[in-house]
């Protein structure tokens, strides 16, 4: 790794290609951590790539302790922790957490607890922030700790007395004092106070206090009292301007108390308020820039209210519209300010609609400005509502100005990158804002939306059949319907060929529902006439509400997408809702295990066993054929079935990792036995879509052999039927590569997946594994016995062998031999074993 840090930093030795010249994100982000320091970075696989010396003795490391080690063999007692699901939700997500107290101090305990027995000097954690960054195509986590060592307190408070209110306070160790006699002379000074103003107790004992109080200077001999109620009266926020050694201007609320123990002593307690003040005069400047702009910018500005009444207009306004405002006659924003759509002359209304959806609304294109008795003008119109402290729209803003050509070609690119260019709906990044804004409003205002993901079904068949100009005519027409259908408050988008979503604003589970029901209605009695044809479409439509708890656009699209999923699971032309909650529930549930499978792995805690597959003719001597079968141990010793680890491996694209070690593993087997001069067998060893797909997997499979000394003969790979289709090129130059060495390979659950018998013949294997959903079937139903036939009959044709899966009964044995099936594997022969127990036979 190149160190962005100085030399505070530590390294792992993992390559991350950043440095301090870097203008990336994470570059930048690292630098600015630095300066905070209790910086650590994880790579994608939780390994750390950087830890900074605050964090590495906060968490009890060496320097080079954590080099090239994975983040939870390092900090075992975090793994299952509320900082490891969050951390692993930021990775996989990459989004970002912060995590403070006392909100999140169930959170920090647990953490700070996992070192405090190897922390010498104590810090107290304050917080956590975590956030995800991509570089060179590697995803990070950046990790920083808010950490400060606790200040202990070396006298008491002091006590004095209000003169105005003849009340006694207590000040903390940490505020600002200033003692003076009646007459202004300082006769002592608190260490916040020196550190405020610069100077020394023992420099300003004696002194006048116009040297921190400049005010002072004219008011000779006038009690200190007096003197500071006529500095407070000259300010305008009643503030006393103060000068520190450095020459620099603070601004105190300062506050007159008599001395509890001397009667002629006064305290002045002051409060730094010198943002505050910059904040107010900053906000006073910026109304009266605003008074400034508006009546001289060159652009129309004018304000309505919340029923559409113009209140304000500047004078360009008034100007183009044509129209003098007389505050006593009401004047509604539709009748002064006409507009009409350019390409079809249909009125609209921009500055209603963001009244009504409360939301922003720009339109930079295709409008003209109706004015009476004047040429139609084209114009860019913005509307911004505005909000009173209760969150309720209130008023808004308007702004438009002409368009020359230059600006209205600017403005249509705009529009273009926010817009499908068939259709006209909003894009999907277009909807990824309004999701923002309608997470916003229901965290602010506890309004609830709802977002509904439609899938079309048959439209690539119209594309194939109809050609792409029928396919177009058909998204054109239904992207209307769509907006037929909607409300006005409603955001119809199109993300994906044949993909829509409608964002549905203030609305509940019920209303969502029965919108969504009426739509799919709409959607059965849809169709289009073309070139003597009717083009008809299905749908599956998934919904999700968004609620306070939804967390960003992306998790609301993921959700809406696995919704919609779910509907098409269940057949054509379905609706499925999912709860949000279920759905972050199931990502959360995934992200706790994905850590075991990490220790997993480092800790070499996977086993693998091995169930006979069997000749069905026993005359033939053929050698032993097993299948290797992965099992996890966890870290009570507890063996785990595939299905409680291969999905999560899959999900957090763990299983490249997996496939290799079982590889490894079944080449060190077949080595042992070899060393021991006993007969190799034949092992049959899965690959995961994702290995056949990985461009590298050729390459370490043929090293394993080379290494191994292992004839490539001895090794079956079993690819599913539904990864070789997924990656049918890479499937098809990795099986044809290494069966040119000796590999064989097998297709595996033939049948199950795309049921693709027109890919056998691109794909050179050597076995079909018919699936075990026909065969324990079969005795009872005259289909599958004719799919097992079937697909037996086909492997023998194209000169395969063929196995049948998942055997438990004597009657299912006697068909598969009626049917002529070459081996069978299942618990009727043996059920699966350690592997190590075939060295004992």
């Amino acid at each position: 790794m190149t160190d962005v840090l100085d030399a505070d930093g530590i390294g792992s030795g993992a390559e991350l290609n950043i440095n301090s010249q870097s203008d990336s994100e994470l570059s930048r982000a690292l630098i600015a951590a630095r300066l905070k320091g209790g910086v650590m970075v994880v790579d994608h696989n939780f390994k750390i790539v950087m830890i900074d010396r605050k964090a590495a003795s906060f968490c009890g490391l060496s320097p080079g302790q954590s080099q090239g080690k994975r983040f939870y063999s390092l900090f075992p007692p975090l793994l299952g922790s509320l900082f490891a699901t969050e951390l692993h939700e930021v990775v996989t997500l990459m989004s970002a957490r912060r995590c403070s107290r006392p909100t999140d101090n169930e959170l920090l305990d647990q953490f700070a607890s996992a070192f405090s027995h190897t922390v010498e000097v104590y810090s107290v954690l304050f917080g956590i922030s975590m956030r995800a960054y991509t570089e060179d195509g590697t995803t990070y986590g950046l990790i920083q700790l808010k950490l400060q060592t606790p200040v202990t307190a070396n006298s008491e408070p002091r006590g004095v007395e209000d003169t105005s209110q003849g009340r006694s306070l207590s000040l903390a160790d940490d505020a600002v004092l200033i003692v003076t006699d009646c007459y202004g002379f300082i006769s002592g000074i608190s260490k916040s106070a020196q550190a405020l103003f610069g100077y020394s107790e023992d420099l300003l004992k004696g002194s006048s206090a116009r040297v921190l109080l400049p005010g002072l200077d004219g008011l000779d001999g006038m009690n200190i009292s007096e003197a500071i109620q006529i500095l407070c009266a000259r300010h305008n926020q009643g503030y006393i301007l103060a000068a520190t050694s450095e020459g620099d201007t603070k601004a105190l609320d300062i506050q007159l108390f008599n001395c509890a123990d001397e009667g002629d002593e006064f305290i002045l307690l002051c409060r730094d308020r010198t943002d505050a003040s910059r904040e107010a005069e900053e906000l006073a400047n910026r109304g009266n820039l605003f008074d400034l702009t508006f009546s001289s910018v060159a652009d129309a500005v004018l304000m309505v209210d919340s029923e559409g009444f113009v209140t304000e207009m500047n004078p360009i306004a008034e100007q183009l519209l044509g129209f003098e405002l007389d505050t006593s006659k009401a004047a509604q924003i539709q009748a002064i300010m006409p507009l009409a759509n350019e390409d079809t002359g249909i009125s609209v209304t921009p500055i209603h609609d963001a009244l009504n959806k409360a939301t922003n609304v720009e339109v930079t294109q295709s409008l003209l400005l109706k004015v009476r008795g004047s040429e139609p003008t084209p114009v860019a119109v913005s509307a911004f509502p505005l909000r009173d402290a209760l969150g309720r729209v209130k008023k808004c803003l308007v702004i438009f100005r002409p368009l020359s050509e230059a600006r209205r070609v600017s403005s249509r690119l705009k529009w273009q990158s926010k817009h499908d260019s068939l259709t006209g709906l909003p894009n999907r990044n277009s909807l990824a804002e309004k999701i923002q804004r309608a997470i916003e409003s229901a965290k602010r205002d506890g309004a609830i939306h709802a977002l509904l993901y439609i899938d079309l079904y048959n439209f690539s068949v119209i594309n194939d059949t109809s050609g792409h100009m029928a396919g177009d005519e058909l998204l054109k027409q239904f992207a209307r319907l769509l907006l037929e259908v909607t409300g006005p408050s409603d955001f119809v988008a199109r993300i994906g060929n044949d993909e829509f979503a409608l964002l549905l604003h203030c609305v509940n589970y019920d209303k969502a529902m029965a919108l969504a029901e009426q739509i799919l209605d709409v959607i059965k009695e849809f169709s289009i006439p073309w070139e003597g044809e009717v083009l008809k479409v299905g749908a599956s439509i998934g919904g999700i509400m968004i609620d306070n708890e939804a967390l960003s656009d992306i998790d609301l699209m993921i959700s809406a997408g696995s919704s919609c999923a779910a509907a098409r699971d269940k057949g054509r032309n379905k609706i499925h809702f999912q709860s949000f909650n279920e759905e972050v529930a199931k990502r959360r549930t995934l992200a706790r295990s994905m850590p075991k499978i990490v220790s997993a792995l480092d800790e070499d805690r996977f086993t693998l066993f091995a169930q006979p597959i069997t000749a069905l003719n026993r005359g033939i001597a053929l050698p032993k054929y097993y299948e290797i079968l992965v099992r996890m141990r966890d870290s009570d010793g507890t063996i785990l079935p595939p299905s409680e680890f291969i999905p999560v491996a899959e999900h957090f694209s763990l299983i490249d990792d997996l496939d290799k070690w079982v590889f490894k593993n079944a080449l060190k087997f077949l080595l042992k036995l070899k060393s021991q001069g006993l007969p190799l067998p034949t092992l049959s060893v899965n690959l995961s879509g994702s290995t056949v797909g990985d461009e590298n997997a050729i390459d370490y499979i043929l090293a394993g052999f080379s290494d191994s000394g292992i004839s490539p003969k001895h090794i079956q790979f079993e690819i599913t039927e539904t990864a070789a289709v997924k990656h049918l090129p890479e499937a098809k130059r990795l099986i044809a590569t290494l069966r040119s060495v000796g590999v064989s390979f097998a297709l595996d659950d033939f049948g199950s997946g795309l049921s693709s018998f027109a890919y056998l013949k691109e794909l050179p294997i050597d076995c079909l594994k018919i699936d075990s959903s026909f065969i324990q079937t079969m005795d009872n139903s005259e289909v599958d016995y004719s799919v097992v036939s079937t697909i037996n009959h086909l492997g023998h044709i194209m000169g395969v062998t063929t196995v049948a899966e998942g055997v438990e009964n004597k009657k299912q044995l006697e068909l598969l031999k009626k049917i002529g099936v070459d081996y069978i594997q299942g618990f009727l022969i043996k059920r699966p074993e350690p592997l190590d127990n075939l060295l004992l036979l």
